[in-house]
């Protein structure tokens, strides 16, 4: 298949350039996929797919033109080629562009982000996995009444990138994921609550923990009542922190946000936006991750960029078209969910560095706040406002946890969240592509009611 993949994108930028393409890039991804939803405890649906598909970046000039098609067949791919010139020069010209990334280096190996068991597993293996999982949760709720869904996905991705200023690479990779929802039912209440696992190795999928947390959250939450709010310390674990990461800091770091004054961290570089003790780097180098990678969306190496460096912002994640407008190193930051997009900058794998305590310490030092397990808003990525529900979540007195919360949310800003974070554990998590412990942030404001 890489062979493959690797003539047909050298013919591709062949034909590009002989219609008129100064620069082009080929993007070509073959995926195989299979998926088995639950309802109710028992397999609903189950499917197995494969997807083909190319991508392709003409540039005539200051003028780009991107297609795409579902196919690798020549014919296809060399409509598309035809389709992006056309589009090329009909779009308007961008004066800050400057070229498409090069390179003829060697890519750095990524250890563990390949797994043959999980390219290979069957329906049968996948519906086995979630049988194990349902029957730990099960387990928990015991006779109580539980309505479990849930989800498993396989995954291999082989994909080619090349361009007319001679980068060309290729990578496999695997993805697997184990998501389970328990809902329980006592009388007229209901409480629900999940968890997750992804990986790209089978070995770290663990049904029965995913299973068990499900159910032992979910039954958490029972007897939740609101409080009287005030100004209080709040305890975000990394599930929480996963989404205020993600999409409250990640957005305010790219580049391209910052250079069109679309992100609260606009002229910050250089500055301290957290205490000397917190430290938060992009690295797609990590072993195993979901997150890591040899190259970019577009083929650029990848690498371990220090963003929060003892407090201080020290870099913005970049592509090669921020990276060529700010006259910096790019950071290789664009990252691409399928051949039928055009790169965004995105984290590789996020990772906040441990501090000391576990959950249970940082829990024993509160007088009076909030842990939040699980939100799902998002700031204003300009002003940085945060106002935010606790999905999920248990408030704290004198150092022990007293009961869930519900109508409780928590105000501050994404400014005001990175600086006044007193402590950072050590309880780290693999959250998707964050990796992170808890951490505790003084002075937010709680509204509950």
């Amino acid at each position: 298949m890489k062979e493959f993949l690797y003539e047909l994108g050298g013919s591709a930028l062949r034909e590009a350039e002989r219609l008129g393409a100064t620069q082009a890039e080929v993007y070509l991804q073959f995926i195989n996929k299979l998926e088995i939803k639950i309802e109710r405890g028992a397999v609903r649906a189950a499917s197995k797919s494969q997807d083909a598909g190319c991508g392709i970046r003409s540039v005539i000039g200051k003028r780009t033109g991107y297609s795409f098609i579902t196919t690798i067949s020549r014919d296809g791919v060399f409509q598309t080629v035809r389709d992006s010139i056309g589009a090329a020069r009909s779009s308007v010209p961008d004066e800050q562009f400057v070229a498409l990334p090069s390179y003829s280096g060697s890519y750095p190996t990524i250890k563990g982000v390949y797994d043959e068991r999980v390219a290979e597993l069957t329906a049968e293996e996948a519906a086995e996995l979630m049988v194990r999982g349902v029957s730990a949760c099960r387990e928990v709720s015991g006779l109580e009444k539980n309505l479990i869904v849930g989800l498993i996905s396989a995954a291999s991705f082989t994909t080619v990138v090349v361009n007319s200023l001679g980068l060309n690479c290729h990578s496999q990779r695997t993805k697997m994921m184990l998501n389970l929802v328990a809902v329980i039912s006592e009388g007229d209440q209901q409480c629900s609550s999940q968890e997750e696992m992804t990986s790209c190795r089978l070995q770290h999928i663990e049904p029965e923990v995913i299973g068990r947390t499900a159910a032992e959250s979910a039954l958490s939450l029972r007897g939740a009542r609101t409080i009287q709010g005030g100004d209080m310390q709040l305890i975000l674990v990394p599930q929480a922190m996963e989404q205020l990461l993600g999409e409250g800091l990640v957005p305010a770091v790219n580049a391209r946000e910052v250079q069109d004054g679309k992100s609260y961290l606009v002229d910050s570089l250089g500055s301290t936006i957290a205490p000397s003790f917190v430290d938060i780097v992009d690295d797609a180098l990590v072993e195993g991750s979901v997150g890591s990678r040899s190259f970019d969306g577009e083929g650029s190496p990848s690498k371990r960029t220090a963003i929060v460096d003892s407090g201080v912002l020290t870099s913005y994640m970049h592509d090669s078209y921020s990276s060529s407008r700010a006259q910096v190193e790019n950071t290789s930051n664009a990252s691409r969910s399928s051949y039928q997009r055009l790169p965004v900058i995105s984290q590789s794998n996020l990772m906040v560095s441990p501090g000391h305590g576990s959950r249970d310490d940082l829990v024993q030092e509160i007088d009076e706040g909030v842990l939040c397990r699980l939100t799902n808003d998002s700031p204003n990525m300009v002003t940085g406002e945060l106002s935010a529900m606790v999905m999920e979540g248990f408030y704290i007195r004198r150092g022990e946890i007293q009961h869930a919360l519900k109508n409780t949310l928590f105000g501050t800003t994404m400014q005001s969240l990175l600086k006044n974070i007193s402590t950072v554990g050590s309880d780290v998590e693999r959250r998707g592509s964050v990796i992170t412990p808890s951490v505790v942030v003084d002075s937010v404001k709680i509204t509950s009611g």
